[in-house]
């Protein structure tokens, strides 16, 4: 018995599983546009299947203009499984913040911002994938749910140590990041972002593909002139307190500006004391004579050992 193969059949095959393999592809709508469609790999966040689209309108070159975006979003794929480095934003913010030159206090808040949201979510993700749709989901997580919590119910334990449940374990209930502590976040990754820019780990900063953060517009309803004569004499009949919500309402001056000053910057000769503020502005407050009454409890207790 002879086997009779049908000529160019190995060809046709051949293109047949060619164009099964090939990567991307294009699909008719009903509108007549063109959609292209390339997959890109695995979310980092959601963990769901993440696809490149692009639309092409109808048109006597709609398939050319397909063929070209496939080709696009191809490279785009290929540029990032293949980075200039295989560093993760673990090991970026790692270094950025070695050479960060702030406050202990300030480092202390962006290292709770990066372990508590950044590294849990994208910390272990390269570099070379961070896009604009990535970061979309990061910050739509947040935004969502402080605990990056999947949507789903479930108990939240008031430890996650062996223990009986009592009224402390309550189900979950999803709370917002707020505005505010998402800007610091993207302040924290865009300032990382371009050091790695100038170290050449990457070409361009990603993280500034992100949307703008917006904070919602605050009505403050300070005290009358009224209130606040009552306010101060109330408070006065403690020394220290009186003495703080005084400069406070007479200064104008913020909290940590009030906390920085010092008896050491006191001058009775009229020079205003310049405590530093955070930011590391010298602020002077303008104390005026007729003001001040040196009070000689006050001076004694801070005057020391040495004026006795």
């Amino acid at each position: 018995m002879e086997l009779y193969v049908e000529p160019n059949a190995f060809y046709r095959g051949s293109m047949a599983v060619r164009a099964k393999r090939s990567r991307g592809e294009i699909e008719a709508l009903p509108s007549g546009s063109l959609r292209v469609r390339v997959y890109a790999g695995i979310d980092p966040v959601t963990r769901k299947r993440h696809h490149l689209t692009e639309i092409i309108p109808p048109g006597p070159r709609a398939a050319k203009e397909a063929e070209k975006a496939r080709t696009r979003l191809l490279s785009q794929v290929d540029q990032q499984r293949n980075p200039r480095t295989r560093a993760t934003v673990n090991q970026m913010l790692d270094r950025h913040l070695e050479m960060l030159g702030v406050e202990e206090t300030t480092l202390d808040s962006y290292e709770g911002f990066v372990r508590n949201h950044i590294r849990p979510l994208i910390g272990s993700v390269p570099l070379g994938r961070i896009n604009g749709e990535v970061l979309d989901s990061f910050y739509r997580t947040l935004a969502r749910c402080r605990t990056h919590c999947n949507g789903k119910p479930f108990i939240q334990h008031r430890t996650v140590d062996a223990h009986d449940c009592d009224q402390r374990c309550k189900p979950h209930v999803c709370r917002p990041l707020a505005a505010a502590s998402l800007l610091k976040i993207q302040a924290i990754l865009n300032k990382a972002g371009k050091r790695a820019v100038r170290w050449e780990w990457i070409g361009r900063n990603p993280f500034e593909l992100a949307e703008p953060i917006s904070l919602p517009h605050s009505e403050p309803r300070p005290p009358t002139a009224e209130q606040a004569a009552v306010i101060s004499a109330e408070a006065w009949r403690d020394l220290d307190w009186g003495m703080m919500v005084w400069l406070f309402m007479t200064t104008g001056a913020r909290r940590g500006e009030v906390c920085a000053l010092r008896w050491d910057g006191f001058d009775a000769s009229y020079r205003p004391p310049t405590p530093h503020s955070r930011s590391r502005r010298r602020l002077s407050l303008p104390i005026m004579p007729h003001r001040w009454r040196p009070n000689p409890r006050r001076s004694a207790r801070h005057a020391g050992p040495s004026a006795a």
